[in-house]
């Protein structure tokens, strides 16, 4: 039987499938504040609707995409339904996306308000959080203790919440042309990540020595920052196979580098390198071409 769920096929027609219950088919309150908030914004092209516009599929949702753009899809992917609906929202996310329970990718594109009820999408795997007007990153997200993909791009973002400790299932976190300063302690408690990348935060000039805490990171990319010196606790992170920190203002590195035995790529080119201990000189040497740009230093 085809999973996918035509256009053309009406809630009728759903409804008497033999595949479905009656609570699967059973239109809810909170079913019906979705529902309104699409039409509310526009998010739709003509008679197809981008949002299942049948119970069962609305509840079996896996992943939102919501904000500004003009691309709009809405397909099953094996069997699941996705939505894409990118377009300009002018209204904060309505409090009912909480019962999305399904729901394990969610792309949030330019809002300036979400709901509490965002905290109940237990399920929620992974979260991009692109261009939205915050200055602090919402406390309310870090809520969210299933989540593993955490993906940060906004210019006007300064800070990082302590609570952003509380995700302590995240294995993958990026952060993307903030105006962050400085990382909170907290982030010694994100001890199941596994990569850390941050990408042109051009006002972050130092990492948290909380960071050695960090024991089954394994890529640590700081790469178009001002970082002016590495904490002496990297050396803690005896898992760490690939460390970038390209295009800094490095002047030296700490000479408990060398304790980073499974290291199979180090990046410090673009850094006015002047002051290495010999240690690392020599730890440099022994990597090989494992290193780049370090030669002449």
């Amino acid at each position: 039987m085809n999973n996918s769920i035509d256009k053309t096929t009406s809630f009728a027609d759903t409804a008497n499938s033999p595949t479905t219950s009656p609570s699967d088919t059973k239109v809810e309150d909170w079913m019906l504040e979705i529902w309104d908030w699409v039409d509310n914004h526009s998010i739709h092209s003509s008679e197809d609707s981008i949002v299942p516009r049948d119970p069962q599929s609305l509840r079996q949702l896996e992943r939102l995409d919501l904000g500004f753009g003009r691309s709009i899809t809405h397909e099953l992917i094996d069997g699941k339904s996705v939505l894409s609906a990118l377009k300009e929202s002018t209204k904060p996310l309505p409090a009912a996306i909480g019962n999305l329970k399904n729901l394990k990718y969610l792309r949030l594109i330019g809002f300036s308000e979400l709901p509490d009820e965002i905290a109940q999408l237990d399920n929620l795997e992974e979260l991009v959080f692109l261009r939205c007007g915050y200055v602090e990153f919402p406390k309310v997200l870090c809520e969210l203790k299933n989540l593993k993909s955490l993906n940060i791009y906004s210019k006007t973002l300064q800070k990082l919440p302590d609570e952003i400790g509380n995700l302590t299932s995240l294995k993958n976190l990026k952060i993307t042309g903030t105006s962050i300063e400085h990382l909170p302690d907290s982030i010694a408690h994100l001890t199941n990540l596994e990569t850390m990348k941050t990408y042109a935060n051009r006002d972050l000039k130092t990492l948290p020595v909380s960071i050695g805490n960090l024991s089954k990171l394994q890529t640590l990319d700081v790469r178009g920052s001002e970082l002016e010196a590495i904490p002496h606790s990297i050396g803690n992170l005896k898992q760490l196979k690939e460390l970038i920190l390209y295009s800094n203002s490095l002047e030296s590195l700490p000479d408990s580098l060398t304790n980073l035995k499974q290291l199979e790529r180090l990046d410090v080119s673009e850094n006015p390198l002047s002051n290495l201990p010999d240690s690392v000189r020599q730890f440099i040497v022994d990597l090989g071409n494992k290193v780049f740009s370090v030669a002449d230093k």
